[in-house]
């Protein structure tokens, strides 16, 4: 692809007003529709796909792509805040960004995850631009054995690396995995659902993730703040506050490791068909956690431990693309959606679009890149009201963020069944979190699960049954020896820490 050639018209098509307002607009849907609890980048392109009927092909696929880009960035803000992440990925994003509003920095940790998504999207892009062929030949060598590696892998990280030990970790783990068979089995029949029909289709994500995440929290301010009296506010720490919150360029001198590293975790994550952005937050975590010389106090509030998962979330989004517009493979089920309406355009995915339609393939590229820095205009002027979510009396709070539940978790698929479930599985929850159980691993079990199970059943009835083949793959072999590594070095872990044993 002449990248030179196809730039000046690419570009000419994006300055363009009609462009630049749908873009801003799409900016603005995805940022209000990330926001609701649950409501994903899947959910939000699904809901609006009618809305691209009247559109040009280029202008449908901007539209597109600012709302993938936006919700991810918009599900960070009630996470910062109440701990109610609004996608999976920001389960991840709870474990320092929520600490640090604890500690009053609301504002800094939404700035950080602003710039952080902004600058993991235009990464990505320029990535993208540079290597899509050959990025899209590392994506073709990931097949079922290859996903259900990385799936075993990433239950080792998660076991390994959240929580205060690996045994409650892997507890927390196991925990996740049992939620996650419940339902239809990948291998036939049902399990766990009691002849129960709202059990038959399993237990919703959406309701794990608001009953694991955000009601535990709900409890919490109902339970321990009912009768809180706020102080009133000391106008001399406030001050203090506002000058904590201010973003230097010693933060930012002391991010850029980061904001490198993990962008490049989080495009190579995107391009691996089925993984998505809740296995890059978890990847780019951990490694982050590795790298930084405050890897023991991720978890605590570190601005590192934020910008981790919020620069991968944004760069997958650019990675999911690669498989998708080279090879027409979805790279995740809101790239699924995108895919879907590129087709009902006219437009072919594939190797040759690249050949036979380099403008059209600049013009997503230059429109990413000016959807993030629209995104960080309108970011870096809400984040100051936005933080204000952080100063409401918490005995106010409780009831607020409740009724949000109720309301998130019954408008998934208007169905009483679905707030009963994320009750209990919150009641469970908020004791779990006495014991010093860790609410995160659960849900990112939960979302590992189906896609071991999935990718196994998948290897097995392309291999005849055989595992052996399955899993005897290179890549398989050593996802499947680093995953080993990582176990065993959690057990030592515990063990040298003295936290395998019982309590």
């Amino acid at each position: 692809m002449d990248i030179l050639g196809s730039a000046v018209p690419a570009f000419a098509t994006i300055i363009h007003p009609y462009t630049l307002l749908i873009i801003f607009i799409g900016i603005m849907l995805g940022i209000v529709l990330g926001a609701l609890p649950g409501f994903g980048s899947s959910q939000s392109l699904a809901l609006l796909f009618p809305l691209t009927f009247a559109m040009q092909p280029e202008h449908a696929i901007l539209f597109f792509v600012a709302i993938y880009s936006a919700a991810e960035y918009g599900g960070s803000i009630p996470a910062i805040l109440i701990r109610t992440p609004g996608t999976p990925a920001q389960s991840v994003t709870i474990l320092d960004g929520y600490a640090m509003t604890q500690k009053g920095l609301a504002g800094k940790a939404l700035k950080i995850s602003l710039i952080s998504g902004v600058l993991g999207g235009i990464i990505s892009t320029v990535i993208f631009i540079v290597g899509s062929s050959s990025l899209a030949q590392i994506a073709l060598q990931f097949g079922p054995g290859e996903m259900f590696a990385l799936g075993l892998f990433g239950l080792s990280i998660i076991g390994t690396f959240f929580g205060r030990s690996p045994a409650k970790g892997f507890l927390a783990t196991g925990i996740g995995l049992l939620l996650a068979t419940v339902g239809s089995s990948e291998f036939g029949g049902l399990r766990f659902v009691f002849n129960q029909g709202y059990l038959m289709d399993g237990i919703p994500l959406i309701v794990v993730i608001i009953g694991v995440l955000a009601a535990p929290e709900a409890f919490r301010l109902l339970i321990d703040h009912r009768k809180t009296i706020e102080k009133p506010v000391d106008q001399q720490k406030q001050r203090e506050l506002a000058v904590q919150n201010r973003l230097t360029w010693l933060d930012i001198r002391r991010l850029i490791p980061t904001w490198a590293r993990c962008s490049l975790i989080g495009t190579v994550v995107g391009i691996i068909p089925g993984a998505g952005a809740s296995v890059g937050a978890l990847v780019a975590y951990n490694e982050e956690k590795r790298w930084s010389k405050r890897g023991d106090q991720f978890g605590t509030g570190v601005e590192e431990g934020l910008a981790a998962p919020e620069v991968s979330n944004n760069s997958v989004v650019a990675g999911t693309l690669v498989p998708t517009l080279t090879l027409g493979i979805p790279g995740s089920g809101a790239a699924a959606i995108l895919l879907g309406m590129l087709v009902s355009k006219g437009v072919e995915p594939g190797p040759l679009l690249f050949a036979d339609q380099p403008v059209f393939v600049m013009t997503v590229f230059v429109g990413l890149i000016t959807g993030n820095l629209i995104m960080l205009a309108i970011g870096l002027f809400g984040a100051r009201w936005f933080a204000y979510v952080a100063l409401v009396p918490r005995r106010i709070l409780g009831p607020v963020v409740m009724i949000l539940i109720i309301i998130g978790t019954y408008a998934y698929q208007n169905y009483g069944a679905h707030v009963a479930m994320a009750l209990i599985i919150g009641a469970v929850a908020y004791y779990f979190e006495r014991l010093n159980i860790p609410p995160v691993p659960i849900v990112l079990a939960f979302v590992m699960g189906p896609i071991i199970e999935h990718n196994l059943a998948r290897g097995l009835i392309i291999h005849s049954g055989d595992l052996t083949t399955v899993l005897t793959r290179p890549i398989t072999m050593i996802i499947l020896a680093m995953a080993l590594a990582t176990a065993v070095f959690g057990i030592a872990r515990g063990r040298k820490d003295g936290s395998v044993k019982p309590d």
